[in-house]
């Protein structure tokens, strides 16, 4: 399914910090990561696409999304561009953004948009228990379980948000009188994950928490936080961009979302509902696009 692929493609854009060979020019670690940019879910539609861009090519993602403005996080213009060079946005060489540009076009033939997934690094349990002291940890478990849903069904989950979070392939519990409404900044409704998407995401869950488990059994080390630090320029890019900007930058760092209550939750049908979410996150950063 191509537009899977386009999701994958853009993912792996996004995930910075596992690959072997990096993908994009900013930050080689997550730790590292461009401190404005943000981890989430966004849609991209055709008139986010910009052939003409000043760094080449670039895809708007659409930031800001419903999370963002339910937590007040302003900006506009968060972008995937090439030109290897970027104050914010996912920036990459020129080869590898006309790859991912011609993807994200060809998957908007006779289909209104796509999704674009951002995660801090691919979110596999050795990078979890890597990162578990980093002060974002509870959100990026939030993102996981959205990814988690991806890896599972390779669809695109349906993200709606309230409560000021993210919940992923919602539908209204069975017999339910009323329509299933979201609101960013109100009290989630009650509802059930689509039990078709929920075994196989829990299935891949709990072996991921197996494995999270015997990490930390383990004792693998914690990665050092960069927290508020701008990545600078990718190692694999030092030699062919001498010019860019090599040394992390110190940002005005993040000010915090409140602490908020579990979602209530439903599961007598046996699907797995809601309470995967619980506290879903403790603080984020706020982030402005560039």
């Amino acid at each position: 399914m191509i537009r899977a692929t386009v999701v994958r493609a853009l993912v792996l854009t996004a995930a910075f910090a596992a690959a072997a060979t990096p993908v994009t020019c900013l930050g080689g670690d997550s730790s590292q990561l461009p401190a404005r940019a943000t981890k989430e879910f966004y849609t991209v539609t055709p008139e986010l696409m910009n052939p003409n861009s000043n760094y080449y090519l670039a895809i708007n993602t659409g930031f800001p999304n419903g999370f963002d403005k339910a937590n007040n996080r302003n900006g506009s213009l968060l972008m995937i561009h090439g030109d290897c060079s970027s104050m914010g946005c996912y920036a990459m060489t020129d080869e590898q953004i006309s790859e991912i540009y011609a993807l994200a076009r060809d998957s908007l033939l006779g289909r209104p948009s796509f999704q674009v997934q951002a995660y801090p690094f691919r979110l596999t349990p050795a990078n979890l228990a890597r990162h578990r002291t980093h002060p974002q940890f509870a959100f990026w478990k939030t993102l996981k379980i959205g990814n988690d849903h991806f890896e599972a069904t390779h669809l695109e989950p349906k993200v709606d948000v309230c409560d000021r979070r993210y919940v992923f392939d919602a539908q209204a519990a069975p017999n339910s009188p009323n329509p299933l409404v979201f609101n960013p900044t109100g009290k989630c409704p009650a509802f059930v994950v689509n039990p078709k998407i929920a075994g196989r995401a829990q299935e891949k869950q709990r072996a991921d928490e197996a494995e999270y488990a015997q990490l930390l059994k383990d004792d693998v080390p914690a990665a050092p936080i960069y927290s508020g630090l701008d990545g600078g320029m990718n190692e694999v890019f030092l030699a062919r961009f001498p010019v860019r900007v090599t040394l992390a930058q110190v940002l005005p760092y993040a000010s915090y979302l409140p602490q908020l209550p579990p979602i209530p939750w439903i599961d007598n049908d046996d699907s797995v509902t809601s309470k995967w979410f619980g506290n879903c996150f403790d603080r984020c950063e706020v982030t402005i696009g560039f």
